[in-house]
């Protein structure tokens, strides 16, 4: 299991530091305009001159507080950033050593929403929630103790009705975390499956369900549009308790004031304390909203971040230069064979089995997946012990199964090298791959290719495999059964190629220059 990352790191803890700082000077700023406006009423109410300082108190508390506030909202929003940002690359990371066939079952949508839609969830909490909290937590006593300087008698009469408004938030946001899970649990079921139906919409038409998956999305749509109107309106109810709250407070101390004799000045500057306590409240009210979407997207976060990974190497041992031996013993297969067999440095096997068992057992040689029994050895070394950067090296892998990322041509086919080859050395290694109608096509190395290689078709992919194994020389081949798709002058050249090569061959089809065995003491299959 992956490790959560920290919430705080002491970098965080300091951005967190920093902007409380900001908020409580906001917080100060505004604390400075209820003093100055009880001065001024003071004056008006005594017909004297307004002090010329407390008209530039006000005016400068309010430039304070829109400076600050600004400050404050970056300050908090770097800070969320960054921790989604050890999120994300805590995902990935997990994901990259999970075995490629368990990530390959994970539903697309699913995996997006942990990646964009939850990550809004942690940013918020760090940037707006614990500040707030912090804030809250500092303002609405200092506000209470401001209410009480300036008249203890009012402070006593707003007491009662703000304690009554702050328990009726605590008690009441607890609803807001079972919405939060029904919600984004809705939206995530919706995500994975528009991000399955959207690539085949016309074939979806042509096959005459247009309207019922339409249908279909308009149900869950509505399901979950339920859900977040009923989750909007608990946590705008939240929100509004401060708003219910300052009006019956404002109205207890405009009566109390008045039946004690209290001036106008005094109860103006009360008002604005009381004003001064309305932003922390409602902040309280928002808090439970950010922090049932930060625990629903944590729960999830955990789930993901618990999944089974391939096993660490026990040891990173390297290989050895040159053709690899293979040694497979009771290797066990998706469709319940099992395979031992040994094959010596340079030589050439034809595997004959189902494209999904040869494409699982090149996955189990490359470490992409872990086989469920058997083990096997490459170079007299157990595979478990060697390191992935020589496993990288010395498999070559010539299929349709080339991992292909958006970019340019000259991306695609240096992906995973560590020196990329100059561009004269590229363009001789298309034309020997058989890959200038795709130049051409393309425009140039720099011609762009879709997402996936969505465009390209499968000789296309075949080719860009045998291009990167060209750039490797590895000591070891593993050739599929889409090589077929080649035309005949193409598949040629690579069996030439390949004959060629000092490498050791495990090929799904027979090739030209050897002779196909079912030797069962070379190679044997069986449930």
């Amino acid at each position: 299991m992956t490790p959560v990352p920290p919430l705080l790191t002491p970098a965080r803890k300091r951005g967190l530091a920093l902007v409380s700082f900001l908020v409580l000077l906001q917080g100060g700023a505004m604390g400075l305009a209820a003093f100055a406006t009880r001065a001024l009423f003071d004056a008006m109410h005594q017909e004297t001159a307004l002090p010329v300082p407390m008209l530039a108190a006000l005016v400068l508390s309010g430039v304070a507080t829109a400076t600050v506030r600004v400050l404050a909202r970056r300050a908090g929003e770097r800070l969320g950033q960054d921790y989604a940002r050890s999120l994300r690359r805590a995902l990935f990371d997990h994901a990259a050593r999970m075995p490629a066939r368990a990530v390959a079952t994970r539903r697309t949508g699913y995996m997006s929403l942990r990646f964009v839609g939850d990550m809004t969830a942690f940013r918020n909490w760090l940037a707006l929630g614990l500040p707030r909290l912090i804030a809250a937590l500092v303002m609405v006593p200092c506000a209470l103790i401001a209410l009480a300087l300036m008249a203890p008698l009012l402070a006593l009469v707003v007491l009662p009705i703000l304690s009554f408004g702050i328990a009726v938030i605590l008690l009441a946001g607890w609803k807001l975390l079972p919405l939060h899970q029904d919600l984004r649990q809705r939206r995530a079921s919706i995500a994975a499956d528009m991000a399955e139906r959207m690539p085949l919409a016309p074939h979806l038409d042509m096959l005459g369900r247009r309207r019922r998956e339409a249908r279909q999305m308009n149900r869950q749509l509505s399901a979950m549009i339920e859900v977040a109107l009923r989750r909007i309106t608990w946590a705008e109810a939240l929100k509004a308790v401060p708003d219910l709250m300052a009006g019956a407070a404002a109205a207890a101390v405009i009566v109390a004031g008045f039946r004690s004799g209290i001036s106008p000045g005094t109860i103006a500057g009360a008002l604005a304390a009381l004003g001064l306590l309305l932003q922390p409240m409602r902040d309280l009210g928002s808090l439970w909203n950010l922090r049932a979407a930060h625990r629903a997207a944590q729960q999830k976060l955990c789930s993901a971040l618990s999944r089974a990974q391939r096993p660490t190497p026990a040891a990173r041992r390297a290989l050895p230069k040159g053709a690899l031996t293979v040694a497979l013993h009771q290797v066990a297969l998706p469709s319940g064979q099992q395979i031992t067999c040994r094959l010596e440095a340079a030589t050439r096997q034809v595997m004959d089995l189902e494209p999904i068992d040869f494409a699982s057992l090149c996955d189990v040689i490359q470490r992409l997946d872990g086989a469920p029994s058997g083990e096997v050895m490459l170079g007299e070394r157990p595979l478990q012990d060697l390191s992935a950067g020589s496993l990288r090296r010395r498999i070559g892998r010539i299929d349709g199964a080339a991992v292909i990322l958006q970019g340019s041509l000259r991306r695609v086919l240096t992906l995973g090298l560590e020196e990329r080859p100059s561009d004269a050395r590229l363009l001789r290694l298309v034309e020997r791959c058989h890959l200038s109608p795709l130049l051409d096509r393309l425009g140039g190395l720099d011609g762009r290719i879709s997402e996936g290689g969505r465009m390209l078709s499968l000789s296309e992919r075949v080719l860009i495999s045998w291009a990167r194994v060209r750039l490797r020389k590895p000591g070891l081949l593993l050739i599929g059964p889409e090589v077929r798709m080649l035309d005949d002058q193409t598949r040629a050249r690579l069996m030439r190629y390949v004959q060629k090569r000092e490498a050791t061959v495990i090929s799904a089809i027979a090739l030209p220059f050897e002779r196909k065995t079912n030797d069962m003491s070379e190679v044997r299959a069986g449930g």
